[in-house]
């Protein structure tokens, strides 16, 4: 395993279009799950959410890293207006995927996160495709402490043929909660 992650890292590395042209093919379900995240937001708030992620909202194949469009790498896909809340929406795109499965997120999207913390205030909606739960995790101190504490270990999955990098968060871990305390948080503002 650890031979294919090298081996895959640096294919990565010299084609910085490698990711995009494995999951392309996926953005139109995760176009959909963005567009119904904003639909959501506004009818349980009122408040209005703009896309502003490299790719979000969009099913275009914009080649290139986000840099090169002036963006971060690992930034969210959604901002919440008039607030400092940006939301990265996230999830399996398989209906195999249980409920008491751990939830993945990528390291690059929680050093986004964390870099910008708090001025930005970053949730993760993981959205199970299986019966369309969604549960939030808010990447805050308490979130970035138990991370530097080892509660969510390196996993490496083979997805699509690929091996991938996420932290594994289980299900019953005390930061993942239900959408209800994404939507009461943003009610607060």
């Amino acid at each position: 395993m650890i031979k294919g992650c090298q081996r895959q890292r640096r294919l990565c590395m010299s084609n910085e279009n490698f990711w995009k042209d494995q999951y392309q093919q996926s953005w139109e379900k995760a176009n959909l799950r963005e567009r119904r995240i904003i639909e959501r937001i506004k009818e349980e708030t009122g408040r209005d959410t703009l896309t502003v992620g490299l790719g979000a909202g969009s099913t275009e194949y914009l080649a290139g890293s986000a840099a090169s469009r002036g963006l971060e790498r690992g930034g969210a896909d959604l901002h919440v207006s008039g607030s400092n809340i940006f939301l990265e929406v996230t999830g399996p795109q398989t209906k195999a995927v249980k409920f008491d499965a751990p939830l993945w997120i990528r390291p690059d999207k929680i050093q986004n996160a964390r870099r910008h913390y708090p001025e930005h205030d970053t949730w993760v909606i993981h959205w199970l495709e299986k019966d369309g739960t969604l549960r939030v995790i808010q990447l805050n101190q308490e979130f970035f402490s138990a991370l530097d504490n080892g509660e969510f270990p390196i996993v490496h999955p083979r997805i699509r043929g690929n091996i991938e990098t996420y932290h594994e968060i289980s299900h019953v871990h005390w930061c993942v909660k239900e959408w209800q305390y994404l939507i009461d948080h943003i009610k607060q503002l």
